[in-house]
């Protein structure tokens, strides 16, 4: 039998081991550590090696040299640990220069042979991770650069005028309030940025007088377009000029609805030159899909259009995986740079759980000439795998458009756009949305989301003070854990007693979603799987389900493994119900709404999911979402994770947790290690 450990070891690699034990190094960081010191490389190099894979393993894309201080190098290591990890090897300071010189450590160019590291800007990555970046870096920018500016004017006046019906019915309900202002309902309802030019005195009476949307309508003349800047007409504009946009913000600012016109758009556009684009629609997993092909079908009902542009649009959304073609067994698709996809147009829903792998497999795959649209909220949690693509690249967005495209944008939305003379190229491929359609003064869960993003534990508290009907923080105290558990019960009982009495599978789909607990953590018995557990013994005594094995009516499963033979990835979520014969099967939403079954025993890896992790929710969203804080201290809070967490519910909000802990969270943001944003600043 093989030794584990060869008979000798390095004093290095004996104390990698160790950490190993302990658990904070993978196997793979030790492995890889060991096979550059079986390669010739130094001490410094080994160590530096070991740290970089862990880094990676943490979602980091690199090891930034000039950062190694501290608690940056493992986290975890006190100083005693952290020096005897030192001793003997050269000063921070000098390994920069001997990883340069090292046969091991490529510079990035095509001129050196390959390497298993890589050196660039004082950052040390995997050679492969540092060819996806590079890669997606340079797609990107050979998009920023180009641009194509239509005459639209006409098309963005038709698609995005002002909804006089809705303002009206929202005049209604305000005016006779003591604290209406008409500064302040304008300033909503038309994206007003310039008052000072308004005649408040005749918008005033306008208001005070009006009796119907007809007559809201002279406020074309009172405050004209040229005083306002609707976002949603800006990113529209924006990306029927841009091979390459982003178009980000919160929940409720309209993304969907904004690509839904752009659509319209662009479909006009190419068949009145002949021919309609190939458009595809895709999201990073099934239930994101699914959402967005609502999303997009609800905004497109509502639009005034031909019915030869709606049928250019697509109905329904896919995935990533599926869209690239999986080729099973391998970890190839089919579509790949030398086999591009056949579209000219891709959408691709929330941008932010991409990881930088999937980003350059995707960008390598895109045909030269079509044009790709991420959308996503920048502020969401990254990806569960390395990278924060989306948050590196919109870390431009607040440059604001250069003098060139903020020219082009007035003029063909006749709004007002301010330009900037300096700034990256990839600006102009930016768009933020920052109002919310769905949360309004009155939303807890909006204001909660804002002062969360702000990273404001003043405001967090504040809110939490305003009494708003919409949310709810429990303190662990008590009995608090056994209040969660029967709020639980009461929360599942919808869909349950819909089961028992024989409801339709999509009916039971909706009870379903809307509601669902969601946990920071996995362990533990704040975590998914204790929680899990007390919630389905606390079913089963309500007598809800009825557990004769495994396998019973209405058990709620996760797949946690991908399963590209059966369609199955990661995150898909299944009920239990009775089939037409009897038989217990497993049912899935399909992205176009309809409903496709399996028996039990074909499913992939999978696990009940009365709970899921904030990670696992992306994608998203439930009318009632109950949000689980551990009641100690967890690396894993933070800002990004309690933000994403409220943001997945719709209509109600009860948070679980700890002030103290909360306000740490918010405090703490999220930082991954990457080379992109300097890529794409040059």
């Amino acid at each position: 039998m093989t030794a584990p450990y060869p008979v000798t070891e390095s004093r290095l690699t004996a104390a990698l081991r160790a950490l190993t034990v302990s658990g904070r190094l993978r196997q793979l960081d030790l492995q890889f550590a060991r096979l550059i010191e079986s390669l010739g490389g130094a001490p410094e190099l080994v160590l530096a090696a070991a740290l970089t894979s862990c880094e990676l393993g943490r979602g980091h894309i690199c090891l930034p040299l000039g950062e190694l201080e501290g608690d940056a190098l493992l986290p975890g290591l006190d100083a005693t640990e952290r020096s005897e990890l030192l001793a003997e090897l050269a000063p921070l300071t000098k390994w920069p220069a001997l990883f340069a010189a090292s046969p091991l450590v490529g510079d990035g160019s095509h001129e050196r042979a390959a390497t298993p590291l890589v050196l660039w800007q004082g950052r040390l990555y995997l050679t492969r991770y540092h060819d996806f970046e590079r890669s997606v870096a340079h797609h990107l920018m050979s998009r920023a650069k180009r641009a194509e500016f239509p005459a639209i004017s006409e098309l963005l006046a038709r698609l995005f005028a002002r909804d006089y019906a809705r303002m009206f019915a929202a005049l209604l309900a305000q005016r006779l309030a003591p604290a209406f202002a008409a500064p302040d309902f304008i300033e909503q309802h038309c994206d007003l940025v310039l008052p000072e030019q308004v005649d408040w005195q005749q918008v005033s009476a306008l208001l005070a007088r009006a009796q119907s949307a007809a007559e809201l309508a002279l406020l074309d003349t009172l405050v004209p377009e040229s005083l306002c800047c609707n976002g949603q007409k800006l990113a529209a504009a924006t990306a029927a000029a841009r091979p390459f946009t982003v178009i980000s913000g919160g929940p409720g600012t309209g993304k969907t609805t904004t690509v839904a016109k752009l659509l319209a758009i662009l479909v006009e556009v190419g068949l009145r030159a002949g021919q309609a684009p190939t458009i595809r629609l895709v999201a990073p997993t099934g239930k994101a899909a699914a959402r967005l092909t609502e999303s997009i079908g609800n905004a497109l009902a509502q639009l005034p259009l031909a019915p030869e542009v709606k049928e250019a649009i697509p109905a329904s959304a896919g995935t990533l995986h599926r869209l690239l073609g999986v080729i099973p067994g391998r970890n190839q698709f089919r579509h790949h740079a030398g086999n591009p996809l056949h579209l000219d147009l891709l959408v691709v829903d929330e941008a932010s759980m991409v990881d930088l792998p999937m980003m350059a497999r995707l960008l390598d795959a895109l045909p030269e000439h079509a044009r790709l649209i991420l959308l996503g909220d920048k502020d969401q949690l990254a990806s569960v795998e390395a990278g924060a693509v989306l948050a590196d690249i919109c870390g431009f967005v607040t440059q604001g458009p250069s003098l060139a495209q903020a020219d082009w944008l007035g003029r063909q939305t006749g709004q007002h756009v301010v330009g900037q003379p300096e700034g990256a190229l990839i600006r102009d491929s930016l768009c933020l949305l920052t109002r919310s359609w769905r949360f309004d003064e009155r939303s807890g869960i909006g204001r909660l989301a804002r002062a969360c993003n702000a990273g404001s534990v003043r405001d967090v508290e504040a809110v939490w003070r305003a009494g708003f009907a919409d949310i709810a923080l429990h303190e662990w105290s008590g009995d608090r854990y056994e209040a969660l558990v029967a709020q639980a019960v009461e929360g599942y009982r919808h869909y349950l007693e819909g089961v028992k009495q024989g409801a339709g599978c999509k009916e039971i789909f909706r009870a379903f979603n809307d509601f669902q607990i969601l946990c920071a953590l996995r362990e533990g018995p704040f975590g998914v799987e204790g929680l899990g557990q007390r919630i389905e013994q606390a079913l089963q005594r309500a007598g809800l389900i009825q557990r004769g094995g495994d396998w019973y009516a209405g058990r709620p499963v996760m797949v946690v493994q991908n399963d590209h033979g059966i369609s199955l990835y990661n995150g898909d979520i299944g009920l239990c119900l009775p089939g037409d014969d009897g038989r217990l099967r497993v049912w899935f939403e399909q992205p176009d709404g309809s409903l496709r079954s399996l028996l039990p025993s074909r499913l992939p890896p999978h696990e009940s999911v009365y709970a899921m992790t904030i990670h696992k929710s992306q994608g998203s969203e439930f009318a009632h979402t109950v949000l689980v804080l551990p009641d100690t201290p967890s690396p894993l809070l933070t800002r990004e994770l309690v933000y994403t967490g409220i943001t997945r519910a719709k209509k109600r909000l009860d948070l679980y947790g700890t002030p103290a802990l909360l306000a740490m969270a918010v405090r703490k943001k999220t930082e991954r290690y990457s080379g992109l944003a300097l890529r794409l600043s040059h």
